[in-house]
Parts: structure tokens; C-alpha cells; sequence
């Protein structure tokens, strides 16, 4: 009995004394759970600072409308020696969100003009207008107006709703969500969507992988708790903020060069100019890769990846060789692909199927598109040859320019440059591009390049280049401003310099990392107002059983942009926005023939609808053809802009046909 009660007496001391010990036990886990979820909050705190700091969500201005001069980002420079304040400058633009009510609420926009190098400029000036729609102007290098510089200011201004001009993205919206503590299933659909500028490698997916109308319901809510009318982020609004600029600025006139959805934005402007009040005078615009305000853009999305197909089969009839050597070979390729659909081609150990086949017939950059006849030959013959050495960058690889990029070629360095890149040409040409970039941020760039030249070349052509290097000095090369730029980028990636400095160039990336994307809310929200409301996905499934070859053809995006405007409750335009451009300012209008965004049909359209255009198909190119100012396309733009009554020499455009790869080369 005693040993029994001395048992219970411990046990029950046990007891308490475990009581005791579970109750610190909870105290020490709700104390430490307290203390992680305290220190989790605040790492999230953290985390959404740095994420404000890179990424502005959009908000109503507290300024007064007008001009507001203000410091440019480090990155907004348009060359290594140009003088802020005295060779560019950068502002806020603020205009009313809805120009039929000036007394606000008010939006700002950003701007950078770069102003003219010679000393009797003109009075017009030259204003960029960037694609998307969602694209930024002020991201996108001047490399091609180097040339023009001389004469024009030059002008970028971001869209509102783009690049630094209360970007409507996923990225915002995220911000946004996160400040408000939106719920994390907000939060997990909004970082999905977005691109995330603090992590390395980050991407974002494509337009049909996202679940639009959730982001729609999520991001209308932020943005329109902002105080923003989101009806108000029209092509219309974009026209009448670039006019009102330019007034605001004292320019008498000014020329418009616009790329993509640009284009119909700068049609917009012709179209409006004429109802505005005391509006600087148009000169003249440029449309490079049309997409004009008629286009019913769900109708042409299933030509995107097939008409550029139906230009080069042109392109080889048209040749005597191409059409001798391979005859009918519309027909022939429908067969191949009707023959392909059904089942893959087995040869030489491969299996190759109709995405295989699609897939390398849409890569017609460089001089791919010379060799596609004789790839579509030999795989109906169920030889696959041509079709690997494409796919495996064999042949193909060279550009069909024989031009080294935009060189200014008064300058000794890139003189040099120039010269050996035309000694080599082609792939080969560029790579040495890149070795003799390297040479110039060594401690001796002129003895490195002299040992790149004598590793490189021989004979004739290393006796010229050697010649030449001759009479290159250690001066001009610390006087060329190719040379400073090449250093400073290399010592700016090695984090060379000051280190305040080099913090604030690291963030002015982030945010061009950021701005520079396509803001698709704003891109879903100008088709919703002006494009969607007047379509059906009826309507592309009409356009696509028309295609020649309906393989190439692409029905999911038609399906995505017909679904795009759920829960995004923006209200139509008037049909009249769908109406076709009537104008008379002088245009040119640049259509690159395997154009797979904007096709050729699109070009043809603005052609017809201005009366005072020049239509310039330029061969072998893509998407956006004008990138430099000293290749044949950036001669051809600048001799417009210049004199656009005068009649242009295309005879530079020769040289950029197909070579077509014939049976006796291969």
C-alpha cells in the first residue's frame, strides 16, 4: 500500500510537473510561432519595398497639367558623352485623364527629347511611337536616327499605360495586391503572370497560358481603386497626348515614325490632327510594319504564321531559277503538309513531324528562307538533308545585309571595325565584331587589336586591314565615343566604379527590365475598347478555313483574344474607330516581306487607304525593318524624313533578295 501510494503520489507529481511542462512547451511554440510569423511579415514588408522601388504602380498626379522637367534615369542616356540638360533632357507631361474634363484628375507621362546635334535644327522634330499595344518608347534605342540627329530633335514619349507612364501590367498589379493584402490566391496568380525583376533567370508566359479572366477580375479592381478610368487608355487618348506634347514643347511641325501597333496609333494622329486645336503641322510619317485601325484583329490572327509563307512562294515564282527548279511548288508543299498531318516522316534515323516542319519553316531570318524550296522538295521526297542543316544552324545563318550593324563610320575605330567586318561578312564577320570589342576594354586596346587582325587574316585582306590599323592612334581610340561606351558597359557588368553609382544604375535596370515589357492589361484593354466588342471567334474560324495551308495556321490565339476581354468591363468605341485612315500627309510605309506579326496584308491595306504613300516591301525581312541609320533600310527612312517630296533610290534593296539555293549548288 505504501509503495503503491508513494507510486500515485509521484505519478501525480509527474503529472503536473508534465502539465507544467506541456503548458511552457505551447507558450514557447506560440511565442516562437508568433516571433516567425512577425519575422515572416516583415521579410514580406521587405520584399514588397523592394519590389515598389523597381515597379511604380499607376496613380492619379497630384501635379498641375503641363510640362514638369525632371532628372533622367541613368539608363535614358542616348550615348556615353551626351550632357544631360545640354544634349537631352527628360520630363513628366501631366494631361487630364480625360481630355473632355482639363480640370483633372490628371495622369503623368514620361518623356525624353534628345535634342538636335547641328546648329540650325529644324523646327519640326521627330516623335517614336512603340508597338504592343503595352510597348514602351522610352526603352528602345535612337540607333536609328544617328543620322537624322543632325537636323531633328527627337522625341519619345511612353503611351499612358506604358513603360513609365503608369504602366498598366501584371507586375503593378502585383504591387498593388500586395500592399492592399489581397488574398494569396491573388497573389499566386498575379506572380505566375508576372515578370519578377529580383530574381535571375525570371520569364513570363505566353498570352494563351494565362488565365485572363481571373487576372482581369483581380487587376480591374486594384487599378480602378487607383481612382483610374481605364476607359480612358484609348488609342484616341495616346493621339491626343503626343499632339498636345508637342504644342506644349513650341514645335512647329513634326514627323511621326511608328512600329507595329505604333502605326496605328501615328493613322490615329492623321486621322484626328485635322480637330484639334491650333495642332503643330504633321511633315510626314513613317509606318513601319503596318497594323492599321481597319484591321479586324481576331479575323487576322490565323494569317500571322501563314501568309509569309504565300510571299515567298511568290518570291519563287517570280524567279526564273526558283520556278524552273522547283515547279508548283504551292501544290507540292499542301501535299507535304496534308501528308505530314496524317503521319511524321521517318528518314535517316529521324522521325520528323508537321510541328517539326512548321516550326523551321516560320525561322526565315538571316538567309533561311533562300533554302526553303529545296527543304520542301526533298522532304516530299523523304529526304531530309536540307531540312537538318537548317535545323541544326549549318546553313541559313548568314544575315542577308552585308552590314555591321548601325557603325558611324567618320569615326576612326568604328572604321575599322566596318572594314574588317566587310573583309569576313556574314556570321563569321560578326563574331569578329565581338573579339575586337573585346580587345578595347583590354589596358592596350590597339595592340590587342592588332593581334586579333593578325590571328585573323591573311594575305591581301590582312595587309589591307593591317594598312589601315596603321593609321589608327591610341588618341582616336580614347576619343571614340564607340570606345567609351564599350568600357563603360564592361565596367559597369564588373561593377567597376562608384559603388552609390553603380546601385542606382542597377536600379534604373530593374525598372527598364520591367517597363521595357509589353504591359498586357493595357494591351488587353485599347482590343477590348477598340477591336473585340465588333468580332467573333466566328470570324477567325472563317478567316482560317480560307488558308492555303490552314497547318501554318494559328486558331488558339484567335480563341484567347475572343475570350480576352471577361471580367474587364471596359465599354466599346464607336464602330466609327474601325474605319479606314483617309489622308493626305506624305507617308512611307515599310512592310517587311516574312512580316509573321504584322503580314503583308496589312501593309497593302495602309497603302491603299492613304493616297499620298509610298508602299516599300523589303525583302527577306521580318517584324519592325528600320533599326540603324546606316543600312539600306535606315538610308531609305532617313532620305524620307529629309525631303518627303523627293523620289527615293530603293536600289539598296536589291541586294537583299532570296539567293535561292538551286539543285546544282547543294
Amino acid at each position: 500500500m505504501k509503495v503503491q501510494l508513494l507510486s500515485s503520489k509521484v505519478q501525480t507529481s509527474v503529472n503536473r510537473i508534465t502539465s507544467f511542462l506541456l503548458i511552457v512547451l505551447v507558450m514557447l511554440i506560440a511565442s516562437y510561432q508568433g516571433e516567425t510569423h512577425k519575422a515572416f511579415a516583415s521579410q514580406l514588408d521587405l520584399q514588397v519595398d523592394r519590389l515598389a522601388r523597381v515597379i511604380s504602380p499607376p496613380r492619379l498626379s497630384g501635379r498641375v497639367a503641363g510640362i514638369h522637367i525632371e532628372a533622367c534615369e541613368p539608363t535614358q542616356s542616348p550615348g556615353i558623352n551626351a550632357v544631360e540638360g545640354e544634349d537631352y533632357y527628360c520630363g513628366v507631361f501631366t494631361v487630364p485623364q480625360y481630355w473632355g474634363e482639363p480640370d483633372g484628375p490628371y495622369l503623368d507621362l514620361a518623356f525624353v527629347t534628345v535634342k538636335a546635334a547641328g546648329e540650325d535644327p529644324a523646327s519640326n522634330a521627330l516623335i517614336f511611337l512603340a508597338g504592343g499595344p503595352g510597348q514602351s518608347s522610352l526603352t528602345k534605342p535612337i540607333d536609328g536616327y544617328q543620322r537624322l540627329r543632325e537636323n531633328h530633335d527627337i522625341i519619345r514619349m511612353d503611351q499612358r499605360g506604358t513603360g513609365f507612364s503608369q504602366r498598366l501590367g501584371y507586375e503593378e498589379c502585383l504591387v498593388l495586391a500586395l500592399q492592399n493584402d489581397a488574398p494569396p490566391a491573388q497573389i499566386e496568380a498575379l506572380q505566375a503572370a508576372s515578370f519578377n525583376p529580383l530574381a535571375a533567370g525570371s520569364t513570363t508566359p505566353k498570352l494563351e497560358e494565362l488565365d485572363i479572366p481571373v487576372l482581369n477580375e483581380i487587376c480591374w479592381a486594384q487599378f480602378t481603386a487607383q481612382g483610374l478610368d481605364l476607359s480612358q487608355f484609348t488609342t484616341a487618348a495616346g493621339a491626343r497626348d503626343i499632339v498636345e506634347l508637342l504644342k506644349a514643347l513650341d514645335y512647329e511641325g513634326f514627323t511621326v515614325h511608328g512600329v507595329s501597333y505604333g502605326t496605328r496609333l501615328a493613322m490615329t494622329i492623321m486621322a484626328e490632327l485635322p480637330t484639334y486645336d491650333d495642332a503643330p503641322t504633321l511633315r510626314s510619317v513613317v509606318l513601319d510594319s503596318a497594323f492599321p485601325p481597319s484591321i479586324y484583329t481576331i479575323a487576322a490572327f490565323p494569317r500571322k504564321d501563314h501568309d509569309f509563307m504565300l510571299q515567298l512562294l511568290a518570291e519563287c515564282r517570280a524567279d526564273a531559277g526558283c520556278r524552273q527548279a522547283y515547279p508548283n511548288l504551292d501544290m507540292r508543299l499542301s501535299a507535304l503538309l496534308n501528308r505530314l498531318e496524317d503521319e511524321p516522316l521517318i528518314a535517316s534515323g529521324e522521325s520528323v513531324t508537321l510541328g517539326d516542319v512548321a516550326k523551321q519553316m516560320m525561322m526565315v531570318g538571316a538567309s533561311q528562307a533562300a533554302y526553303l524550296p529545296s527543304m520542301i522538295v526533298e522532304l516530299e521526297a523523304g529526304l531530309l538533308d536540307t531540312y537538318l542543316a537548317l535545323r541544326d544552324g549549318i546553313v541559313g545563318n548568314d544575315p542577308p545585309r552585308n552590314y555591321a550593324g548601325d557603325l558611324d563610320r567618320s569615326d576612326p575605330v568604328q572604321a575599322f571595325i566596318g572594314d574588317a567586318y566587310d573583309a569576313l561578312g556574314g556570321v563569321s564577320g560578326l563574331e569578329l565584331i565581338v573579339y575586337l570589342n573585346f580587345s578595347l576594354v583590354e589596358a592596350d586596346p590597339l595592340a590587342a587589336m592588332q593581334t586579333v587582325v593578325a590571328e585573323t587574316f591573311s594575305g591581301e585582306t590582312g595587309d589591307r586591314l593591317n594598312a589601315k590599323l596603321a593609321t589608327l592612334t591610341a588618341e582616336a581610340i580614347a576619343e571614340s565615343p564607340y570606345v567609351a561606351q564599350i568600357q563603360a558597359d564592361f565596367a559597369a557588368e564588373m561593377g567597376i566604379g562608384d559603388p552609390a553609382e553603380l546601385a542606382k544604375l542597377e536600379l534604373a535596370k530593374q525598372r527598364l527590365s520591367v517597363a521595357g515589357r509589353l504591359a498586357q492589361p493595357l494591351f488587353n484593354t485599347i482590343h477590348c475598347i477598340e477591336d473585340i466588342p465588333f468580332e467573333r471567334f466566328e470570324d477567325a474560324v472563317n478567316s482560317y478555313n480560307d488558308l492555303a495551308f490552314p497547318q501554318l495556321g494559328n486558331l488558339a490565339l484567335s480563341q484567347t483574344m475572343a475570350d480576352l476581354c471577361r471580367n474587364w468591363p471596359v465599354a466599346a468605341a464607336p464602330i466609327q474607330v474601325k474605319d479606314p485612315v483617309s489622308s493626305t500627309v506624305p507617308t512611307l510605309i515599310l512592310q517587311g516581306a516574312y512580316d509573321r506579326r504584322t503580314p503583308v496584308f496589312m501593309g497593302k491595306r495602309a497603302a491603299r487607304e492613304l493616297e499620298n504613300s509610298t508602299y516599300v516591301l523589303v525583302p527577306q525581312s521580318g517584324h519592325e525593318v528600320w533599326s540603324y541609320a546606316g543600312d539600306c533600310v535606315g538610308q531609305i527612312a532617313g532620305a524620307f524624313i529629309q525631303d518627303p517630296g523627293a523620289d527615293l533610290d530603293l536600289s539598296c534593296l536589291d541586294a537583299r533578295q532570296p539567293q535561292w539555293v538551286l539543285p546544282r549548288e547543294k
